[in-house]
């Protein structure tokens, strides 16, 4: 059936069976879309109608679900070549930046050069209730709440960023709140306040005079032939998102000022686990020291580690007496220990519920981090690039993880690593008590993300939540007109006050030499 019959199919059933709500998520690593499935499994399951803009098709198809594929996808280590992350030691945080500010351009260029997403753009009429993206460098797509005239909810999938709070009315205390990409906490040091605050008005810059116009000049180059009159400005857009899922957890992150906005749902991509495949549950249950799991996650795949790092980890590996399973995208792997077992898809949620897991190695990323937590496992991170420096800092710093430098790592470093953070109880203990604070929830994410999609599409957008604040400059937010109105009254009273006195005091003083020049004539 053509892509236009379709939608207007579920836009006709729509007001029957439930709400009508276009879903992109155009960043193509496999992780993201993990999180943000999460969503769409959750609004399929309230009887909602989803059009699904992604790189990856779904597992189990769905009678509501109709999905627009963009393939092939964008071609990431095209841009960013894996060899080269797995040399890297640390990118600095303003190299990241621009890292992801190309990165998010390049990635929606793809997406909207598709013939899918241009069907979507050259559409005349909207079927749509509202639509749902990822917050992700993907701004100028917000040009489709315009042209449909849809409320718009983001979905934040690497936690909060400053802009996150600009958008919603709020201005974010750098004295005490830290810059997305760095891993300090709200009681920084003098040095880390003035490094944050110059991170944090680079970005606000850059961002405001550099990335935004790479942005509209996308969104004028792809909608302007299909909108009638002048394009609002995508900064503005960003300011009219009715609603942000952050992915965010209380227990993990600081507290920081908020807004109804903004919504935490961290978590929402773990489920309860299910029965492990029969080898692997036997591998696990069979290991009279424990397991030690591995993966470097979804995108970055151990199968194009450097030959030396692959034989540094295999060699380490063997000389443990845990049991290791490791994410190995070659399942024919020769020479390898008799304590490991290497499969190229591990169903890594389920497996870091088991209890015999005693320790998770990882490359720090956020998602997998946050099942590591909820599952209450130790770690030891062997980050690579992006926010995985910063999620290791942090986990380092709560005291549940060790961290590693792949390029700097030899197997007697690894081994004596893992060692240290399984025979010391105090990774354990940590680890367990996060797990209950994360697990600790009045309400499930998953219904939390849906209670407030369902409000905004009821509610027209919710424009009642939103401050008024969005609209001020900082200038008005931060009250210097009134600061200079009244100190600018307070130096005219003064100056007032010092003429008078000047005045008065000159008076005194000529009415003083007259006396004295009286007495001096009479004398």
């Amino acid at each position: 059936m053509h892509l236009r019959s379709v939608i207007f199919f579920l836009s006709v059933v729509t007001s029957v069976f439930g709400y009508n709500i276009l879903f992109m998520g155009p960043f193509p690593a496999p992780s993201h879309w993990m999180w943000l499935e999460s969503f769409v499994d959750g609004l399929l399951e309230r009887g909602h109608h989803v059009t699904v803009v992604s790189n990856h098709k779904r597992k189990i198809q769905h009678e509501n679900c109709t999905e627009l594929i963009i393939d092939p996808p964008y071609d990431i280590p095209k841009y960013l070549p894996k060899s080269d992350i797995f040399k890297m030691r640390y990118a600095s945080d303003f190299q990241n930046l621009q890292m992801w500010w190309n990165i998010g351009v390049n990635t929606t260029e793809h997406a909207l050069n598709h013939p899918k997403v241009k069907s979507l753009i050259q559409m005349k009429t909207s079927p749509f209730d509202c639509l749902i993206m990822e917050q992700f460098f993907h701004e100028s797509m917000l040009m489709f709440g315009h042209k449909f005239n849809i409320p718009v909810i983001t979905a934040g999938t690497m936690g909060y960023a400053d802009y996150m709070d600009h958008a919603m009315g709020l201005l974010t205390p750098l004295s005490h709140i830290p810059h997305l990409l760095l891993p300090y906490k709200d009681d920084m040091t003098f040095k880390q306040r003035a490094y944050n605050f110059y991170l944090s008005v680079y970005d606000n810059f850059w961002r405001r005079f550099h990335y935004f116009p790479l942005m509209q000049s996308q969104a004028e180059k792809h909608f302007a032939n299909y909108i009638e009159g002048p394009l609002p400005l995508v900064r503005d857009l960003e300011k009219k998102v009715s609603l942000m899922l952050i992915n965010s957890h209380r227990s993990i992150d600081i507290p920081r000022p908020t807004i109804a906005g903004l919504v935490n749902v961290g978590g929402i991509h773990i489920k309860p686990a299910k029965p492990l495949p029969s080898d692997i549950r036997d591998f696990i249950n069979g290991a009279e020291h424990g397991v030690v799991y591995f993966s470097l996650g979804s995108y970055m795949k151990s199968t194009d580690m450097p030959k030396d790092k692959i034989k540094m980890l295999m060699d380490g590996f063997s000389r443990l007496k845990q049991r290791v399973i490791w994410k190995y995208e070659d399942e024919n792997i020769k020479n390898l220990p008799k304590n490991v077992l290497v499969k190229k898809w591990m169903p890594q949620n389920d497996i870091l519920a088991q209890k015999n897991v005693v320790l998770f190695m990882t490359h720090g990323g956020l998602f997998g981090s946050q099942e590591g937590i909820f599952w209450g496992k130790p770690m030891l991170c062997i980050p690579l690039y992006g926010d995985q420096h910063r999620n290791t800092i942090k986990a380092v710093q709560e005291g549940y993880a060790l961290s590693a430098v792949l390029s700097q790592l030899t197997s007697d470093v690894l081994v004596e690593k893992i060692n240290e953070v399984i025979s010391n109880k105090r990774f354990s203990q940590k680890a367990k008590e996060l797990s209950l604070r994360f697990r600790d929830n009045p309400i499930s994410p998953k219904d939390e993300a849906m209670y407030w999609i369902e409000y905004i599409i009821r509610h027209k957008g919710a424009k009642h939540l939103k401050s008024k604040a969005v609209d001020m400059s900082l200038w008005e937010y931060l009250q210097l007109d009134i600061v200079f109105l009244y100190g600018g009254l307070a130096l005219l009273g003064l100056y007032v006050s010092l003429k008078v006195l000047y005045r008065l005091v000159f008076w005194v003083y000529v009415k003083h030499n007259e006396n004295s020049n009286f007495d001096k004539k009479v004398q």
